[in-house]
Order: C-alpha cells, then structure tokens, then sequence
C-alpha cells in the first residue's frame, strides 16, 4: 500500500516539476511561435499560463503584447482591444517609447489611455484658520478691542477618497480630525481679560470635483462641496489681570486679579454640535503608474455661527461666573478657513479608448 502511496507522490511531484518548467519559459516559448507565425498556437498558449501560472507583472507585461501583436497579424479587433485593455489595467503607467514593435501596435496604441477610476488616499495639509464677527455682544461698555480675534495655524492630514462614474467628474469624501484654537484680549483703563478657546472636531467633507483632459499625466481639477464639523469638545480658559501703575503715564496689566487663575470651563454646551461650511478649491495631480501625488488648495466658509445662540445667557452655575466674574459673553462669529495641501493617491485605473478600432 505505502508504495502506491510513493508512486502518486512521485507522479504529483513530476507533474509540478513540469508545470513549473512550463511557467518558467512561457513567455521565451510564446514568441518563438510568435516568430514562427504559429499565432494562433501563441495565443492558446499564453492565454493557458495567464490562468495557470503565477506570473510577475512584467511577464504579464510581455504576455498581453504578444497577445495583441498576434491578434494584430489575425486581424482579430475583438482581441486586439481586450488585450491591450488589460496591458494597461497591469501597468497604467505603460508607455510606447519602452517598446520597439511592429508599427501597428503603436497605431493602436495611441487609441487607448487610463484614468483613475477610483482612488485613497492621504491629504497632508497646512491650515490656516480666522474667525470673523457677525454680531458684538458687551457687558462692559467702555472696554476696547472687542474685534480681535487671533487663530493657530496647523498641520494635519485627512483620509481622501475619490469615485469617478465619468472620466472628468468625481464624487469626493475627505474625513479627519482638527483642533481650532483661538483667542481674544478685551480691556479698559484698570483691567484685561483674556480668552483661549481649544476646540476640537471631526470633520467630513462632501463635494464634486472637474477633471480637465483626465487622459493627461498632469490632470488639473476645480473642487466644490459642503463640509460639516461635528464639535467634540470645547474648553475655554480665562483670566484676567488689573492695571498697575508704574508712573504718570504708564501702567502695567501683570498684576493678575485671581491669584489663582486662569479657569477653565467646559463650554461644549455653549457651541453648536455641527458646523456647515461652503468649499471651493483647485488643485492639480500627477499619475506615476497606480500611484499619484498633487497639490490642492481649499477655501471653506461657515453657513452658521460656532457659539449657539440661544446659550449665550445659560443660567448653568458653572457658566455663570464667565459673565459675573470676567465680563465674558460669546460674540456670534463664523470659521472659515484655507488649506494648502499636498496630495497622495493609490488608484484603481479604467481603461478607455478614443474611438472604435479599425
């Protein structure tokens, strides 16, 4: 019994020996069919090891030319068309100058170019962030500087993912984290408060972008969407300080007034949960095979105000002393910012031709 056993190993091994001789001279076999005018026997022979055999992507390479070179000497269209498709879908980043064929092949080359159909990615970006005032709200009447809102630039990177049901116009998504920080200094003759707000969001965007000539290495876009922040937390720190006299004509605001400031407050309830914004932008990608990398520049403008209007007087005892102790009251303001991006893209290409082949 063990030597039956032996035998239909031994066999199975031969086999495998075999088939992988076979895979290994595959694409030297098929062209010397090719040479020889056996286009047909190239053909049943390459298409066998293309479902038998693992390959590497340039031997498919060189698989899928002398399949459409064989189908161009047979005249075949059908198969000139399905193969030079699935050149390109092995290596979107083929070019003509690297092959010295029959001139044919180059005609029916020119027909056919790739473009992303659908892409993930990174969008490194540095932003800068500004508030602006729609409505001024005071407790104290003679304090000065109440427009002067000053924001951190940062640098962050959203995930991007980009569909494209026709070859210029994609649909977009682009979701990541942010912190915007900003703060605000008012003051009369004997004192100053100053505000720091951290806050920080999840942040999605949503939008179209136009390709111009998708065919093109270097493809140039125009972007626009709606973008909404959904506030996770919200801390406010604030002190202040009273003036000091140092002579008749000058004053000092070091002299902290709360030897134990500044406080912290949770102000979450205080700001809308979700921030929409308008987007607008441009940018420009370069393809390098499956890969790409671009550069974007992105405009967004808030639809609504961060503050929630209707807390802006809360009666929460914790918030209280924001306006009994420190003269603090929320303006209604707006965030609007602009990124400048750079772009990092893996793609899944489709393959499309110009016109029909004749």
């Amino acid at each position: 019994m063990s030597k039956w056993i032996y035998i239909a190993l031994l066999i199975i091994f031969c086999q495998n020996l075999t088939a992988q001789n076979n895979c290994a001279n595959l694409i030297e076999e098929a062209t010397e069919l090719y040479n020889g005018g056996n286009y047909d026997e190239c053909i049943h022979r390459i298409e066998n090891g293309l479902k038998t055999c693992s390959l590497s992507k340039r031997q498919k390479e060189n698989a899928y030319i002398l399949l459409v070179n064989s189908n161009i000497e047979k005249d075949s269209l059908g198969g000139i068309d399905k193969n030079f498709r699935l050149l390109l879908k092995n290596n979107p980043a083929f070019k003509i100058s690297e092959y010295n064929g029959i001139d044919d092949f180059k005609k029916y080359y020119k027909n056919y170019y790739v473009y992303p159909k659908f892409s993930i990615g990174l969008r490194p970006h540095y932003s800068i962030p500004e508030i602006s005032i729609d409505k001024i709200y005071k407790i104290q009447q003679n304090i000065e500087n109440q427009n002067a809102y000053t924001t951190s630039p940062y640098f962050n990177a959203n995930l991007i993912f980009d569909y494209r049901p026709l070859e210029r116009i994609a649909f977009f998504a682009d979701a990541g984290f942010f912190a915007l920080n900003y703060s605000r200094t008012i003051k009369n003759s004997t004192w100053q408060m100053i505000s720091n707000e951290k806050t920080s969001y999840f942040k999605l965007d949503v939008g179209n972008k136009f390709f111009f000539k998708p065919q093109n290495k270097v493809s140039f876009y125009f972007m626009g969407g709606f973008s909404t922040q959904y506030l996770l937390k919200s801390e406010l720190s604030v002190g202040d300080t009273v003036a000091e006299i140092i002579d008749l004509y000058n004053s000092s605001f070091d002299k902290p007034k709360d030897p134990y400031g500044p406080e912290i407050f949770d102000i979450k309830s205080q700001r809308n949960p979700r921030v929409y914004s308008l987007l607008l932008g441009s940018g420009a990608i370069y393809r390098i095979g499956y890969w790409g990398i671009g550069l974007d520049i992105r405009f967004y403008y808030s639809l609504n105000t961060i503050n929630k209007k209707s807390e802006r007087f809360s009666a929460i005892p914790r918030l209280e002393g924001l306006m009994q102790k420190y003269s603090y009251i929320d303006n209604d303001v707006r965030m609007s910012k602009t990124d400048f991006s750079i772009v990092l893209t893996y793609s899944l290409y489709k393959v499309k031709s110009n016109k029909v082949i004749k």
